[in-house]
Parts: C-alpha cells; structure tokens; sequence
C-alpha cells in the first residue's frame, strides 16, 4: 500500500513538469509561425509600405496579451486607479503597443527566423529565437516570454540583449504616475499614441 501511495505522490509531482514539456513543441511552432509570417509579410514585393505594417500589427495584435501586460506595467498603480482611468488605459496601452512595435518588425525583412530552444522560467515559457537579416550572417537574439491563458498561446513580453520590454515599461509608467498623477500620464500617452499613429 505504502509502495502504490508513493508511486501515486511521485506522479502527481511529476505531471505538471510532464505536461509543460508537452508543450514546449507547441511553443516554439506557435513563435517561429508568427516570426515567419512576419518576415514573409516584410518581403512582399508587391505590397504597400501601410498594408505590410497594418498585417504585421495584426498579427502582433493577435499574439500578444495587452490587458495582461497592461495590468503588468502599471503595477501597484492598476489597483488604485479607478474603472474609467482603467478603461481608458487598456484602450490606448493596447494602441500603444501595436503602434510602436508593429512598425519596427516592418523592417525584419530577412531569411530566416528560429526558435533555438524553449525553457521553462517560473510559469512562463521562455523562446529562445534568432532572427538572420537579408544582408548580414549575424544574427539577431530575441527572447519570447509565453504562457497559455483562456486556452490559448500569447506572448507577454519581448526581451532583447537582456532587457525585458514590460519591466522597461513598468518602471517608465510608475516614475511618470508618482510624479505627475494618473490623469496627466494617461493625458500625455494619449498624446504619444496619436504621434505614433500619424507617423505610421
């Protein structure tokens, strides 16, 4: 009995480490899919510069999870702001996002993109990719930080030599919120929004 009750405890331990390395092929298909699409979507000769920067931000739109890291990079301020301040932020930090990245994978017009390995880091996925530019043999690293939520795979953070892009921001957000108040930073990303969509 006792040999049957530790057989039991050692596979109930085991199962999640089983089932996260069940996922990782899943993982790394569901980035190199979007890297690819987003590499073939920068070569097309006969598309315009808008349209190829209106498909890329769809897809980025689609893979990534903006109210989480929304929530994220507000940090302590999202529970102390109030449900129209709330509101109004996942609006435009969702704008924000797709404007200010989606433009800048417009350029990743190269011929290849690899997930390398995918690690497990605290509940997250960790893809390890690299990017080969059209005219250069030295590739570009990039990290995917995934996890699976509502059934589906989302990215929650791009993380380039080093630098995690939510933390960046979270830091930002928080000093700009202490020193001038919510309305004002929220005010002022309006503001980057609009530039960012008019230079688009």
């Amino acid at each position: 009995m006792k040999k049957i009750l530790a057989t039991c405890l050692v596979f109930l331990i085991a199962s999640p480490s089983f089932a996260n390395d069940d996922q990782k092929p899943a993982v790394k298909k569901f980035v190199e899919d979007i890297g690819n699409t987003i590499i073939k979507t920068a070569g097309e000769t006969g598309t315009s510069e808008i349209k190829k920067r209106d498909k890329i931000i769809a897809v980025i739109d689609t893979a990534i999870d903006s109210n989480w890291i929304g929530r994220f990079v507000l940090g302590k301020n999202y529970k102390t702001a109030n449900e129209p301040q709330k509101e109004r932020f996942t609006k435009l930090y969702r704008d924000f996002m797709i404007n200010t990245y989606g433009p800048k994978f417009k350029n990743y017009n190269g011929r290849k993109f690899t997930v390398n390995d995918v690690v497990e880091q605290g509940g997250f996925f960790i893809a390890k990719a690299e990017f080969l530019p059209k005219n250069s043999n030295v590739p570009i690293s990039v990290d995917f930080r995934v996890k699976e939520r509502e059934g589906k795979l989302v990215i929650l953070d791009f993380i380039a030599e080093g630098v995690s892009l939510i933390e960046t921001q979270r830091s930002e957000f928080n000093s700009a919120i202490s020193q001038n108040g919510m309305d004002k930073f929220l005010d002022d990303l309006d503001a980057r929004v609009k530039k960012l969509k008019a230079a688009n």
